[in-house]
């Protein structure tokens, strides 16, 4: 027997055709339209007040900022102060333009202190008598010490120097004319004794006349500078 197949009882199976296809089309989504107004509206007359107001305050801080500065400086920290007169010749002449500092004598203000300036110092202080004159002057003594001028000499005479020391010994001395006159004076606690670097006769109204001792509260300020003019610059 022959087991091999015959090939012609075989069926045949035909593939299917394939058939073309065109591939699917992704649609765009729908926009909604969508109306804007572009007609004008009209502005809160409230809102529009307020934001006009607000410019202007910025607007004034911006300008007077800078004004609020200066004045908090020249009169709370530093000031300019002009000679005028012939009381500290030769170390200050007329027409010297100074800085005074004031920053001592505010924040003793503060602390409800006194501010009393260290001796040999040149400051600037209001007349007790008058406070709307101010002097320029230098600090000779401190409080609870008595001043003695004779022979044209300064003596000061203190619990430390019970026999007496001479102020203008100090390098400022050296160019001053012997100072005119006799006087004796103690001074109160909270005061100090000043006088022009002028020391002849009638040349400085200061301590020896009638404005007497300097209170704390008639201190202004300590002189740091001559800023004019360029020429004599000098610190004290």
């Amino acid at each position: 027997m022959n087991d091999k197949p015959n090939n012609s009882d075989i069926p045949v199976v035909e593939a299917p055709q394939q058939e073309n296809v065109d591939p699917p089309t992704t649609q765009a989504p729908i926009t909604p339209s969508v109306h804007i107004d572009t007609e004008h509206r009209q502005e809160d007359p409230v809102a529009k007040k307020i934001y006009k107001t607000e410019k202007i305050i910025k607007l004034a801080a911006i300008l007077l900022a800078p004004i609020i500065v200066i004045f908090v400086i020249f009169n709370y920290v530093a000031g300019i102060t002009v000679v005028d007169g012939i009381s500290m010749r030769p170390t200050l002449k007329t027409g010297d333009v100074l800085l005074v500092w004031k920053l001592p004598k505010t924040i003793a203000n503060i602390t409800n202190s006194q501010y009393l300036p260290s001796r040999s110092k040149v400051v600037i202080v209001t007349e007790p008598n008058n406070p709307k004159i101010q002097l320029v002057k230098r600090v000779i003594a401190l409080p609870d010490e008595s001043v003695t001028i004779k022979d044209g000499k300064i003596l000061v005479i203190n619990k430390d120097n019970p026999d007496g020391f001479y102020p203008d010994s100090k390098p400022y001395g050296a160019k001053l004319s012997p100072t005119s006159g006799d006087f004796q004076f103690n001074i109160d606690a909270g005061q100090v004794f000043v006088m022009g670097d002028n020391r002849e006769s009638g040349a400085s109204i200061d301590s020896r006349s009638s404005v007497g001792g300097i209170p704390s509260k008639n201190m202004i300020g300590e002189v740091l500078l001559r800023i004019y003019p360029f020429g004599r610059f000098r610190t004290f």
